[in-house]
């Protein structure tokens, strides 16, 4: 009996043991079922959005770039920063153009000629001339050089597919210099520029930035004026694959607030800007230092960004220049920016 009591108890026991390891066990199912779905419900908040960010290294460095990752303002707004350097701003475009990049950078002239070769977007101004700024973009001309009529006949370098090549046309247009009477000599790089100057087979070039410094060095060479000498007020845009703005529209306000916050550090910290170009583009740190005090950084888009454009658009249409047709206003999406940073936007379509 006492035998049969005690199977019993050890039965009793077992099928209780196992009822309860069997509701712990559903209880723990259920729950890290709920926890999967709380964690998948906060990953759609909380995981980064990768975006693929193509900027220049020649102009300005886009500084406002490297400083929001490099203090981390991207991650703050859950973006995921790819960043890949390129020597202009048109090379940025046609990363954006092969998919290689979902965000290109480009001044007015070059985005006007690329808007209509491909599904791109202008989301915001980036840089906009003032007199500063205007001073730190020289021409730069062999010694013989000193008058504008001294460019007839004369091999003028231009990066082509750039605002420089507006530039030149604008310059001569105003000094009465038909195009006909200049050589245009093509340059990829300002490395390039620079060997091209030192061996005569070019004349001058245009040049801003932190590059400045290095085309004062070459022997034989001198700035004659700045770029408000042509006449042309330059300013740059953000571009942004359409798809991309259309099925990302919070990730594109969430880049754009943390290129605020990148432009908003600048000013106080030009120091700590200079160390990341020298890490990143080994530009020396006070040619930077220099460059920040005239760099108009900004963001947004106005009614005069848009007949800005609108005027350059018609000037290469007039030219013959322009070869894709394509109607300016639609190509231009400013929701994400009016979310992100609304009271940048006076830009009524």
């Amino acid at each position: 009996m006492k035998i049969n009591a005690l199977k019993t108890a050890v039965l009793t026991f077992s099928v209780f043991t196992l009822a309860l390891t069997a509701a712990c066990s559903t209880s723990t199912t259920e729950n890290n079922a709920a926890g999967a779905q709380t964690g998948a419900a906060g990953a759609k908040q909380t995981t980064p959005v990768k975006v693929r960010l193509a900027i220049d290294t020649a102009a300005g460095g886009s500084f406002q770039f490297r400083i929001a990752k490099e203090k981390g303002f991207f991650q703050k707004h859950g973006i995921e920063p790819e960043i890949s350097n390129f020597a202009y701003g048109i090379d940025t475009v046609n990363a954006l153009l092969i998919s290689q990049a979902d965000t290109a950078l480009a001044a007015d002239y070059a985005l006007v000629n690329s808007l209509g070769k491909g599904d791109m977007t202008v989301v915001s101004a980036l840089t906009r001339t003032n007199e500063q700024s205007a001073a730190k973009t020289l021409l730069f001309a062999r010694d013989h050089i000193n008058t504008p009529e001294d460019f007839k006949g004369k091999k003028l370098g231009v990066a082509k597919g750039t605002v420089y090549e507006y530039v030149w046309a604008k310059y001569l247009e105003k000094n009465n210099i038909d195009e006909k009477e200049v050589t245009y000599v093509p340059y990829s790089t300002p490395d390039e520029a620079i060997v091209s100057l030192q061996k005569g087979d070019m004349d001058a070039v245009w040049i801003g930035g932190a590059l400045v410094d290095k085309f004062k060095a070459i022997k034989g060479v001198k700035a004659l004026i700045d770029v408000s000498g042509s006449g042309v007020n330059i300013s740059s845009y953000l571009l942004v694959d359409t798809a991309f703005v259309k099925n990302n529209p919070d990730a594109v306000s969430s880049v754009l607030k943390a290129l605020d916050e990148g432009i908003r550090y600048i000013p106080d910290h030009k120091e700590e800007t200079a160390e990341v170009a020298f890490k990143e583009l080994k530009l020396p740190k006070d040619r930077v230092l220099e460059d920040l005090q005239s760099t108009n950084y900004t963001l947004g888009f106005t009614q005069e960004d848009y007949l800005h454009l609108q005027d350059v658009k018609k000037w290469v249409e007039s030219k013959g220049i322009l070869k894709d047709k394509y109607e300016l206003k639609d190509k231009i999406n400013i929701e994400p920016l009016k979310k992100a940073l609304p009271e940048t936007v006076s830009y009524e379509p």
